[in-house]
């Protein structure tokens, strides 16, 4: 910063001086633009994440109960130009096909079967405790997630799951005030479920189909 102020300070003196003969003065025109810090998102590794085949015959014997699947884990990170404080927040993009049971605003849809019937639902949660981890804030190396109805109030988030409905940030251990990092990085936990088969139409193959979206707002 010095050595700017000074190279600017010589150049004006340069152009006043040698046009002292021909003007009384000169003028000099700085621009530039300061911009916010911006953060660079990644989930896995872009291609969609195969269940593969599941056979009726590997779902819950009891056409009543849903049959939960195993349990998936997906990497994800945030890079920052430069410590910001952030928030997330999640779109269904399949909302509409809806989930089995209804209502949760932590539910995804996995689609639905040929008489519209929705096929289950997905579960996405921050693995390890819903602890994420981060650079940028001292020795500071993880750190809690916590979530808000309204951006302002906050509390801790428990299982640290993504919500259609609630925004999740991210603080110190037993704090409640998002703070600013310069990386963000961790394991999504995947928890698929597929509906009881009383409710599917299993004469034709199921194709699961999720799709969600994670939005990032800076605070």
């Amino acid at each position: 910063m010095l050595s700017l102020k000074k190279t600017l300070l010589v150049t004006c003196l340069l152009a006043v001086s040698g046009s002292a003969l021909a003007a009384n003065k000169a003028d000099l025109l700085v621009i530039g633009k300061i911009v916010p810090a911006g953060c660079n998102v990644t989930i896995g590794t872009g291609a969609p994440l195969d269940l593969g085949d599941i056979h009726v015959a590997d779902l819950n014997p009891d056409p009543d109960k849903p049959t939960s699947l195993a349990n998936r884990s997906v990497p994800y990170s945030l890079t920052c130009t430069g410590p910001v404080a952030i928030s997330t927040s999640w779109i269904d993009n399949n909302e509409a096909h809806g989930t089995a049971p209804a209502g949760s605003h932590n539910l995804f849809s996995l689609g639905k079967d040929a008489a519209d019937a929705p096929i289950g639902h997905l579960w996405i949660q921050h693995g390890a405790g819903a602890s994420v981890a981060v650079t940028g804030n001292g020795a500071e190396t993880h750190a809690n997630v916590i979530t808000s109805v309204d951006g302002i109030v906050w509390v801790d988030a428990g299982y640290g799951q993504a919500s259609k409905r609630l925004v999740n940030s991210f603080a110190p251990v037993g704090e409640m005030t998002p703070t600013a990092y310069s990386t963000y990085s961790g394991r999504f936990t995947l928890k698929p479920q597929i509906a009881p088969t009383s409710t599917l139409d299993l004469n034709n193959a199921l194709t699961i189909d999720a799709s969600a979206t994670m939005e990032v707002t800076y605070l």
